[in-house]
Order: structure tokens, then C-alpha cells, then sequence
């Protein structure tokens, strides 16, 4: 990757559209731009007042007489523009053939074709932003619920970064005490251990609290995998579309009916609960239905919630007990279902079945799609998750690179802690700190690997 080159890329999605975004970035931005823009009135495209739209006609690069579009063309001058470098964005009209034909164009021109994530990756190297906040801009294009992007939003405005570069801050002005007391005892005294501890264990209440706060972040950003599963015929399937509000699964009296998995995406309470219906959990009987059910005991292993669906009309049968019986240590809740007959299954009868505690709740969803209890069970889902725990200023790491990175701080600073407890040589106090430094700069990028940071920009779309 050539960091010197002048990229081109349509940052909208392609296709019909009101409108088509080309953004140019780099030294020659203005001056390939140039080439085929040209303002109404005297003033040149490298005349134009920076950070302001200008009604412009956009011509064929080979062609100055040959008109493409009427476009609001912007020029954004180093350093104040999204990458730190000059970019110029042309707005066209959307569609399949104009915003490709300006970009070819800009190509033919001198610009070369951004790689995905290039202008973001520009802007982290440019100090525009940190790691933290490239990835942000992933979470806020990806983000399925208000939570998610609220959460990506505030982590875009650097108060992630803050925190980690105020803990980089406090660790690194401990060994940067060690290191001077070391080199010059005579004029620099050693801190006293009490002294140390003190700094080192906030620290470390604020690492934790921000490693406690990783699971809500994560289930903001990528929601709750949650798995719908029981015996056949027990309502699964209704129960999946009741939740979607849509008939999205198909509903018989036919036992073993779902012989596959289906996977659909809702939002309830501010969180994104993605839904699997699985196949009812029985002894096969072809090979099309024990494949299904082995994919739904798969399901089970790696959800967040199981839905775990009884007829509370039926006595339950083995079946039942040994999927209860699967479901331990899981995050569970029972919905005894078709309550609108005579049940036989009670709310205790079915926590005896349980070695943990499990909320029960009763539904009933009849064909036609009128639902009973399902507001109840979205609040109860709501509340388990996220309800009332969410602080809106607060932010909350929300992936697996950041949270090693944190752990990695967190083993880092313990240890020094007792190194500090045990007495040891400061010199082994201080390896501990620069590992916690080191640490928090993976998160911000201030001291990570290019591998990881390839890895990060390799997710981005081309044009971000």
C-alpha cells in the first residue's frame, strides 16, 4: 500500500440512488479533481473555499466538451478533512453507470483505486483517529439496534480513547518514577511502595469495570443469539413469528416440520435478538430430520438465550426432560405455550426440572397470528440483558481485540501489584508496567502490530 497515492472511491453503495458520493484523498486530490470539474462561474476547482459545496459541471476526462453530470463538488484541505490529507468529494446523481463513469475517469486522471478501509486507515495514521475509534465506525455502519449505534457513537467521539490513553497515562508515570529513581538515587527518590499500590489498584478497578461492561457491549453491537428450541409440534415456530410479527416460518400440525435451521433478526427493548428456529428435538426419524436436530443441539452450545417451548396442554414426555437436561447452566427461559387450553404443566413443576434458576413465561399463539404473553416475554428478554443497566454517557468496549488487550493489562498490572505485596526488585516492578503500556496501546493502536491493524482495516468497505 502506497501511502503517498492519491485514492478515488465511490463511498455510497452502488446502484440507483438520489445520490453518489466519489471522495478523492491525497496530495493531487484537487489536481486530478480539476481535470474533470468545473465550477459554474470563474473561480477553478484549486480556487474554491475549502469546506463548502460549489454547483460544478463534471466532464469526460478525455473530453472537455462532453458533459456527464451536474454535481455539488467539495474540497476539504489538509489537515482538517476526515483523512488529514486534501480530499475532494463529488455528489452526483446516483446510478449504475454515472458515479462509475466520474470514478474511472479520476483513474484515467491519476488517482488510484482506494483498498477497503484505505481512507479510514489514512485517518488513523494521520492522528485524525485511534484504533478504538476506526473500529467504531465499523460497529456504527453495522449497528442492528438504537443501543448498538448509540454505544458506537459515543466510542467515535474518542471517550473510549480517553480512558485507556488517562490509564496509559497513570501506569506510564509510575515506571517513569522507577526508571528515574533508578538512574539518578541521589537526586530522584523511589516511590513508596503504599504510594504505588494506591495508583495501581484504581487502575485496576477501572480496567475491570470496563471489562465487566464487555458482554452488554457486545450483545449492543452484535445481539443476543438466541435459540428457540423443544420437542416438535410444541409451537416453535409460531412462537418465532410472533416474535417477528411476521408469518416467517411455516406452521403445521405436522410433527418435525422445520427440518432445518431459520434465522431472522428482531429488535426488542433497544437489543437485537437473533433468532434461530431449530427442529424439533426427537429421535429422528430420516436422515433430514437427525441433521437438523443435531444443528439445533449445536445451536445450544454456542447461544446467549434458549427459549426453551413446552405444550402446557401435554404431559411432558422424555423428549422434554432430556432437552431440560441440555438446557442446564444455559441462560434459559421456559415459555409454556398454547396456555389458552387446559394446562397441565404448572410454572413450579417445570422449575423442579431446572438445577439453576429459569423464568417461566406463558404464551399462546394461535394461527392467525394473535399473540398472548409475548409483550411479557419481550420485556422479561429486554430486562435480562440489558434493562435499566445501560448508563447513556457511559461507553462499553464491544470486541474480542479490545477485551484481550484490556486482559492483557489487567494480568500485567496484578502482577505488579505483587511484585509491589512480595517486595521483589523494582526492576521487576517495571518490566510489569511497560506491559501494561504496551497493552493499552494495543487498544488505541499507539503500539500495535501492522498484522492487527491490516486485520482491522480489512473489515471496512471500499470508499470508508
Amino acid at each position: 500500500m502506497k501511502l503517498n497515492d492519491t485514492i478515488a472511491a465511490i463511498a455510497t453503495p452502488r446502484g440507483a440512488g438520489g445520490i453518489a458520493i466519489i471522495r478523492l484523498s491525497g496530495t493531487d486530490a484537487e489536481k486530478i479533481a480539476n481535470v474533470m470539474v468545473k465550477p459554474y462561474g470563474r473561480k477553478k476547482l484549486v480556487e474554491l473555499e475549502s469546506h463548502k459545496l460549489t454547483l460544478s459541471r463534471v466532464f469526460a476526462y478525455d473530453k472537455s466538451d462532453y458533459m456527464i453530470d451536474e454535481a455539488l463538488v467539495a474540497v476539504m484541505r489538509a489537515p482538517k478533512s476526515y483523512t488529514g490529507e486534501d480530499v475532494v468529494e463529488i455528489n452526483c446523481h446516483g446510478g449504475y453507470l454515472v458515479a462509475d463513469k466520474i470514478l474511472n475517469g479520476l483513474l484515467q486522471c491519476g488517482a488510484r483505486l482506494a483498498e477497503a478501509g484505505e481512507f479510514t486507515r489514512r485517518a488513523f495514521i494521520n492522528g485524525k483517529t485511534d484504533l478504538s475509534g476506526a473500529e467504531a465506525v465499523i460497529d456504527l455502519m453495522e449497528s442492528a439496534t438504537e443501543e448498538g449505534l448509540h454505544n458506537a457513537a459515543v466510542s467515535l467521539t474518542g471517550v473510549l480513547a480517553d480512558k485507556i490513553k488517562a490509564l496509559r497515562e497513570k501506569t506510564l508515570n509510575i515506571a517513569a518514577n522507577i526508571s528515574a529513581a533508578a538512574d539518578y538515587p541521589d537526586e530522584v527518590d523511589m516511590p513508596e511502595s503504599d504510594e504505588l499500590l494506591s495508583v495501581i489498584d484504581a487502575v485496576q478497578t477501572q480496567i475491570d469495570e470496563l471489562l465487566n461492561g464487555f458482554n452488554k457491549g457486545r450483545i449492543m453491537r452484535d445481539g443476543v443469539r438466541t435459540v428457540i428450541v423443544g420437542r416438535p409440534n410444541v409451537g416453535k415456530s409460531s412462537l418465532l413469528n410472533a416474535l417477528l410479527r411476521a408469518e416467517r416460518a411455516i406452521v403445521t400440525d405436522i410433527p418435525g416440520t422445520t427440518r432445518d435451521t431459520i434465522e431472522e433478526l428482531v429488535s426488542i427493548g433497544g437489543i437485537a435478538l437473533r433468532l434461530t428456529d431449530t427442529a424439533g428435538i426427537r429421535e429422528g426419524k430420516d436422515e433430514a430430520e437427525k441433521i437438523g436436530i443435531e444443528k439445533s443441539k449445536e445451536n445450544i452450545e454456542v447461544s446467549d438465550l434458549c427459549l426453551f417451548v413446552l405444550d402446557s396442554s401435554e404431559e411432558m414426555t422424555n423428549d422434554d426432560y432430556d432437552i431440560a437436561k441440555a438446557l442446564n447452566g444455559k441462560k434459559t427461559i421456559v415459555v409454556l405455550n398454547k396456555c389458552d387450553k387446559k394446562p397441565v404443566i404448572s410454572k413450579e413443576k417445570v422449575k423442579e426440572i431446572f438445577t439453576t434458576d429459569v423464568t417461566v413465561v406463558e404464551t399462546a399463539t394461535p394461527k392467525k397470528g394473535e399473540t398472548s404473553g409475548i409483550e411479557n416475554l419481550e420485556e422479561i428478554i429486554s430486562d435480562m440483558f440489558i434493562g435499566g443497566e445501560i448508563k447513556p454517557d457511559e461507553v462499553y468496549i464491544s470486541n474480542e481485540r479490545q477485551r484481550d488487550a484490556l486482559i492483557k493489562a489487567r494480568d500485567a498490572i496484578t502482577h505488579s501489584r505483587e511484585c509491589i505485596q512480595s517486595g521483589l526488585p523494582y526492576d521487576l516492578l517495571f518490566i510489569d508496567l511497560e506491559d501494561a503500556v504496551s497493552a493499552f496501546g494495543e487498544v488505541t493502536g499507539e503500539t500495535v502490530q501492522e498484522e492487527i491493524v491490516n486485520n482491522v482495516f480489512e473489515r471496512f468497505c471500499v470508499g470508508k
